[in-house]
């Protein structure tokens, strides 16, 4: 006899009567965002009074700032594949088409991205915490399987746990910090929470399977780790299917007539969910093949970032290949010239990314048991309650707003990490005969965080394992404080993980610089024009540190001060403290070029060029030095060698421009400007070019 498929929830108008009142849901959706929204939007405010660097973008977020620019503009930025996923920079760049290239603006869009998130929380938190019943049955009563009081209740406990949910996420200080930022995690968490929304809305009607294969295709090609998550979704359909076949009564996906037919139902959603994900990510794949002549999937950087993580030199946690530059583009440049220089041959993207995968691999062939800890430590400070920073120091740019006051660490407690991580473990553990219930949650926390761990690891990676952390730690709670079986083995498990994921057993300090508050004082004041408390900031700043990046600062602005003598001592000290960084040859070039004194800035520019053929800045200072002598032809060569480079360089571009201008061609130089100006509008050079030369 053909069983027919149930359709789910049930459509006889019954509420499950272990399920709380579904009227509330849409209105309290609304309330978390909006209260997140208002948050995100006083953090914005406060920033853009505070943070010097608030419109100057930073390492990462320049990055993506450029690629958006290009795209805006309609320009390739890399002639090669993706390095990185490209969704999140395309999003940008439509921002920027659509509203221009307007900071505040975008960071606006961005936060009310991430308040949607905080509302998906509260439903999704709603979903996963409200037991499934028939509509015929009887309320359970207090059980060992259950554990839970119903009546000692004032609120449902799944909308009681799903609303603290949603306000953890809302005021959830590294959530409100990258949301305001141009780093793609707001997006990545929103498209993560809006799949598992999705996957749980085909469970329960068993349709529209490639709604969340969708969602979870667009994530991927705004972070492939959630590939990890996609590969492990067979365990749960496989878990729900038999569940269904167990008890026949749960809304659960049910087993449809035979057993073989039940595991062809099994694979017809999986297929519908990885069908509709690889359609999303098929356009990138080819996109790649055919501007690189590789296969790569979406970017190319796993092989890079395993070595990162995997090598002697690796603490785990910075994220510079070792014997590179620690600037974005710098660390790049010397990425591609030191395997090619392996290689004796120009390469790929995919053939650098294999060679330093190769590298990384050699480190665990040769060194397992230095392996095997490091591996250790990156899984302890991934846990760990303490933030591992990247790009900008967050225990510094914190101060800049209000998540000063909710974002700490001390000897005892690292805050809120240190905090919400042990409450969601004491949820795991109340919450253990429902396993099945939480078991995608579970799915992607390890496999998400697995998929980091291997290679290198840091605070901003986590962001989307918070929110589900946020609902176990609802959950957690909820079992503490109200009559549950089983607190106090969970109060022994919060406390366990309290103690041990805010010691510092790790050993991890700051990586950041310890003068950077004076480093981003400095390029705040230098923006406004005022150079001398700059260059006293940077003074501060040496006290503390001496890398290349803040003497490079200080020669440059008394050079452009004419403090010549001065700018050649900042200048010169940084060839000896760091000799094998070629942008301290750089920097002498520049004094020497500000003095006048070109025949030996050219030396120093050259010098620069051969330690690192890819450097932008070098190709550019020799081109000007050739424009200043008068020889176009040399000139338009070095101008032309940094376009090859870095195809949406507006300062190349411009130079061209400049060329092509004093050679007499004054359609093509406007006509270059204009170009400028569709990569960066707020470059001012080109705007003046272009009034004066009317």
């Amino acid at each position: 006899m053909r069983v027919k498929p149930r359709r789910f929830p049930p459509r006889n108008g019954q509420l499950d009567q272990d399920r709380p009142n579904q009227s509330p849901a849409r209105a309290w959706f609304f309330i978390v965002a909006g209260v997140a929204f208002v948050l995100r939007l006083i953090h914005l405010l406060q920033l853009r009074h505070n943070d010097p660097l608030f419109l100057s973008p930073q390492m990462d977020s320049l990055y993506h700032h450029q690629w958006a620019l290009a795209i805006a503009a309609g320009r390739e930025f890399m002639a090669d594949a993706f390095f990185r996923a490209p969704l999140y920079p395309y999003f940008l760049g439509l921002l920027y088409k659509l509203l221009g290239a307007n900071l505040m603006v975008a960071r606006i869009v961005q936060s009310a991205v991430g308040s949607a998130t905080c509302g998906l929380v509260y439903l999704l938190a709603r979903n996963l915490a409200a037991k499934p019943q028939t509509p015929n049955s009887k309320p359970q009563s207090p059980s060992r399987d259950s554990g839970l009081h119903p009546s000692s209740f004032i609120l449902h406990p799944s909308e009681a746990a799903a609303r603290i949910s949603g306000f953890v996420l809302a005021a959830y200080p590294l959530a409100i910090w990258f949301d305001g930022e141009l780093l793609l995690e707001g997006l990545l968490t929103f498209l993560v929470l809006l799949g598992f929304v999705l996957l749980l809305r085909s469970r329960d009607t068993d349709r529209q399977w490639w709604l969340p294969g969708t969602v979870f295709g667009l994530a991927a090609i705004t972070r492939p780790n959630v590939l990890a998550f996609l590969a492990l979704l067979p365990v749960w359909l496989v878990i729900e299917n038999r569940r269904g076949a167990e008890d026949p009564q749960t809304t659960q996906i049910t087993q449809i007539g035979p057993k073989g037919r039940s595991r062809n139902a099994v694979w017809s959603r999986l297929l519908l969910v990885w069908g509709a994900a690889a359609i999303v990510i098929l356009p990138v794949t080819i996109r790649n093949y055919v501007v690189s002549g590789q296969f790569v999937p979406i970017a190319w950087q796993a092989g890079t970032n395993f070595y990162i993580g995997n090598s002697a030199e690796s603490d785990g946690v910075t994220a510079i290949v070792p014997g590179t530059r620690g600037s974005w583009w710098g660390g790049y440049d010397d990425v591609k010239r030191l395997a090619e220089e392996a290689a004796g041959r120009s390469l790929k993207g995919a053939e650098i990314d294999r060679y330093w995968l190769g590298k990384g691999l050699e480190f665990w062939r040769r060194q397992p048991g230095k392996a095997l800890g490091l591996l250790a430590r990156k899984t302890f400070i991934w846990f760990a309650g303490r933030e591992a920073i990247n790009d900008r120091d967050l225990y510094t740019v914190k101060h800049y707003s209000f998540i000063n006051y909710l974002f700490f660490t001390s000897k005892f407690l690292k805050f809120p990490f240190g905090i919400l991580l042990p409450l969601a473990l004491a949820g795991v553990w109340l919450w253990r005969r429902e396993w099945r219930r939480f078991l995608p949650v579970y799915l992607f926390v390890g496999a998400y965080s697995l998929s980091f761990i291997v290679f290198f690891v840091c605070s901003r990676y986590r962001t989307s394992i918070v929110p589900f952390l946020a609902i176990l730690g609802g959950m957690g709670l909820i079992g503490l404080i109200r009559p549950m079986r089983g607190r106090g083995v969970a109060l022994a498990i919060a406390v366990a993980a309290f103690l041990f994921f805010n010691a510092n057993l790790a050993g991890a300090g700051r990586q950041g610089s310890p003068g950077q508050k004076h480093i981003d004082a400095a390029i705040g004041l230098h923006e406004q024009g005022r150079d001398a408390e700059a260059v006293a900031e940077l003074r501060e700043a040496l006290k503390l540190d001496s890398a290349t990046n803040i003497l490079s600062f200080e020669a440059d602005l008394l050079a452009a001060h004419g403090e010549f003598a001065e700018a050649e001592r900042a200048a010169r000290a940084a060839i000896r403290l760091h000799p094998s960084d070629p942008d301290v040859f750089g920097i002498l070039g520049n004094v020497f070029a500000y003095a006048g004194r070109l025949d030996s800035a050219a030396v120093y520019f050259e010098t620069m060029l051969e330690r690192a053929p890819y450097e932008l800045k070098a190709w550019n200072n020799l081109g000007n030095i050739a424009l200043l002598r008068r020889d176009f032809a040399k000139a338009r060569y070095y101008y032309e060698g940094a376009l090859k480079l870095q195809p949406m360089d507006a300062l190349a571009m411009y130079n061209i421009g400049l060329c092509d201008y004093y050679e007499g061609k004054v359609a093509e130089a406007r006509a270059r400007w204009q170009q400028v100006l569709k990569l960066d509008p707020s470059f001012t050079k080109a705007k003046q070019a272009l009034e004066q030369k009317k």
